[in-house]
This record gives C-alpha cells, structure tokens and sequence, in this order.
C-alpha cells in the first residue's frame, strides 16, 4: 500500500581544485574540514583534515591533513605530496566522485547526503 524507499544518493563528481580550496579555506580560518572518501580511476581514496588529538580546540596549530595513511602538519606539504599517479589532487584532470563526506571515527557525521553542502555546490551538473 505505502513503500518508502531509501533515498539513493546520487553519484557527486567534484573537481580535485575545488575539493582542495574547501580544505585549504576551513584551515584558514582556524577549522577542520573532517574527511571525504572518493573514487578516481578505480581507485579509493581518504583525504581532508581533522584536529589530533581529537578533543584539542580547533585552531591551525591542532590541525593535521590527512591523505590515504599519511598526515601533514601543514598545508603546503598535503598539498604537495597528495598526489594520484603522480598528480597532485588540485591538479588532476578529471572529477573525483565523491563517496563519503564528513568522515570522523569511520561515522559519516554530518546530515546533509554529502556532508558539508559546499561540496554539492561545487558539484559538476
């Protein structure tokens, strides 16, 4: 009689750059940017920032960036050493689809269907 389905979420194809400029901007003024999982060329991958330890106050000097299994102190070097086949993610050609956004404690945390809206709205139509 009545069927509720489960809302399916829509694939979220985002460029690398914008993906970066997110982070780089959250870090800039003095926040975390959580964590997103994505596709790219059959690949997954983690990348973002997150404060360690995990209840120190939110401010650059607590902020590590997280690429794959390693992490950065600062920007400049995420930036640089976050690379696929030897691109780095703000340079990379084609869109990433974005799988998961908002990761913290392997919990996708935040309630928008991609976490953080900015991303969707740099989402590629």
């Amino acid at each position: 009689m009545f069927g509720f389905k489960k809302k399916e979420k829509k694939p979220l194809w985002i460029m690398g750059k914008d993906v970066m400029e997110i982070i780089r901007s959250d870090y800039e003024a003095d926040m975390s940017f959580a964590l997103v999982e994505f596709h790219y060329q059959g690949g997954v991958y983690l990348l973002g920032s997150c404060v360690v330890p995990p209840d120190a106050e939110e401010r650059k000097e607590n902020i590590s960036f997280v690429f794959q299994d390693q992490t950065y102190q600062n920007f400049e070097e995420f930036e640089a050493k976050a690379c696929i086949n030897g691109i780095k993610i703000s340079e990379l050609k084609d869109p990433v689809e974005i799988v998961r956004a908002g990761i913290i404690g392997n919990d996708t945390l935040l309630k928008t269907p991609w976490g953080d809206t900015r991303l969707s709205e740099k989402a590629l139509k």
